[in-house]
């Protein structure tokens, strides 16, 4: 308090001072303007001297006289008075006029090198800023690299495969699962238990907020250039389907994937979207207008392509999840003993995101593969006849040759049997140590559907002893050399 009141009281002083220098300026401004008229009166007395020095030497008698003298006559000394005041203020006015603009002169020349240097001030301060700016260019570069280097070192050392168990809530009040902390789950079988390890185990009162954020890490990483896979597996009526697409009040892995690439990619962005299912090992293109178009799978290097595709450009949620709902009226639904509206094709989607950075000037590409698979129940359980018998076979074939490719993988063979079916030839650029991968392994704890359940946990396991190695990061300088603004 002490040192504030001596502080104001500096203040005062200095503002006493400051008030006594502004009068002391406005008295010496006014003293030199009395001191300019001043001399420029002294001025105009002196130049009038002069002007009669001369008259009176043009006067004086000369030596020898004119022959003849002309009579002149003599002016009126009023006259002659009142012309000396005018030639005398005219000369005074001169010359308050002259010294007021070698005044004003002065003034700009002075104001003039005042503006030079604040010209060579501003030059130097933008060029400092220039520096600055290309400094944290680069700053921004090197933290861009080494955040993006080190959240995909995590994920690689979580494993670019990473298995999650979720639990179907059910009413019955018996149940074949019981859960032994967030990565164990245990099957109840005729007296016996068995222990499965997952990444993380949801149980049925886990929300769908909570199965999302156990994956976002590897969304996020799509963003960075690289290829992500999610699939959804499980028997019918295990909520594969819920998991994956929720519903419109409570939205799945799907739309909250979306979202998320949304909400994290900027402006310059690029979304391109497809869908299509694998229904009796045909593929379906399901954004086309003609639905009976076939479609075959193209190798091209090691990228997996199908040619004729429609691809939608999308850029908001709205166009995303108009995308959505209509690739979901085409799909074939058909009805089943286990589920009235069991899907009984594998639907896939994917999401293209190209990013351009202005910054760094690199562009990066990366595919968020979305799957939601058909039930993978026994085909005496669906009690199937007819067309559904021969879905059903299908179906089978599909995801027993996707077991094979994760035994396969679990095992480091020379060889993968990618194209065994259309499912896994799809899925081959995702599983083949290119991409990262979430698999949710669905599961009922209804006692009567422990077969299944116990085959789905088995599966789910042999999963997570795959190790796909270190993910390919798409990335290359931006298109024409130049960046998207």
């Amino acid at each position: 308090m002490e040192k504030l009141q001596v502080k104001e009281k500096e203040a005062d002083v200095l503002l006493q001072k400051n008030s006594y220098l502004v009068g002391e300026v406005r008295y010496l401004t006014d003293a030199v303007q009395h001191l300019n008229q001043r001399a420029a009166e002294l001025e105009a007395d002196r130049q009038q001297a002069r002007e009669k020095i001369r008259s009176l030497l043009n006067r004086r008698v000369p030596a020898v006289p004119p022959a003849k003298t002309v009579a002149k006559p003599s002016p009126d000394p009023a006259q002659l008075l009142q012309l000396g005041r005018l030639t005398r203020a005219l000369n005074v006015s001169s010359k308050k006029l002259r010294a007021t603009v070698q005044q004003a002169l002065a003034d700009m020349r002075k104001q003039l090198e005042q503006l030079k240097g604040s010209v060579g001030e501003l030059a130097r301060v933008e060029r400092e800023g220039a520096a600055e700016v290309e400094e944290l260019r680069s700053l921004y570069r090197r933290e861009a690299a080494e955040r993006k280097s080190l959240h995909n070192k995590v994920l690689e050392l979580q494993g670019n495969i990473r298995v999650f168990c979720r639990c179907r809530r059910s009413d019955r009040a018996s149940s074949c699962l019981e859960t032994a902390g967030d990565q164990e789950v245990v099957l109840v079988q005729k007296g016996s238990k068995k222990k499965f390890q997952f990444d993380k185990v949801f149980t049925p009162s886990s929300s769908q907020e909570e199965v999302f954020s156990g994956m976002l890490p590897v969304i996020t990483s799509c963003v960075d250039g690289y290829n992500v896979c999610v699939l959804a597996y499980g028997q019918t009526g295990s909520g594969k389907t819920y998991t994956m697409m929720g519903s419109k009040e409570n939205p799945g892995v799907n739309i909250r994937s979306v979202r998320e690439l949304l909400h994290i990619c900027c402006e310059c962005a690029c979304f391109q979207m497809s869908m299509l299912e694998i229904y009796n090992e045909t593929l379906k293109d399901l954004l086309t207008k003609s639905p009976n178009a076939s479609l075959d799978i193209r190798v091209q290097g090691k990228s997996v392509a199908v040619p004729g595709l429609t691809q939608v450009q999308v850029q908001t949620e709205a166009d995303i999840l108009g995308v959505m709902e209509m690739g979901e009226r085409n799909r074939k639904i058909a009805s089943t003993k286990m589920n009235t509206q069991s899907s009984r094709s594998h639907l896939l989607v994917a999401l293209e995101v190209e990013i351009s950075d202005s910054v760094s000037g690199l562009t990066t590409r990366g595919t968020l593969t979305l799957c939601d698979l058909a039930g993978s129940e026994r085909i005496s359980k669906t009690e199937a006849e007819g067309q559904r018998l021969v879905e059903a076979a299908a179906i089978n074939k599909s995801l027993t040759a996707l077991g094979q490719v994760f035994g396969a993988l679990k095992c480091n063979a020379l060889h993968i049997p990618f194209r065994n079916s259309k499912l896994t030839h799809l899925l081959q650029p995702c599983l083949s140590g290119d991409a990262k991968c979430c698999v949710f392994v669905n599961v009922s704890p209804d006692v009567k559907d422990v077969v299944e359940t116990l085959s789905t946990l088995q599966f789910g396991s042999t999963i997570r002893q795959v190790s796909l190695g270190r993910a390919a990061q798409n990335i290359g300088p931006a298109r024409g050399g130049k960046t998207a603004k």
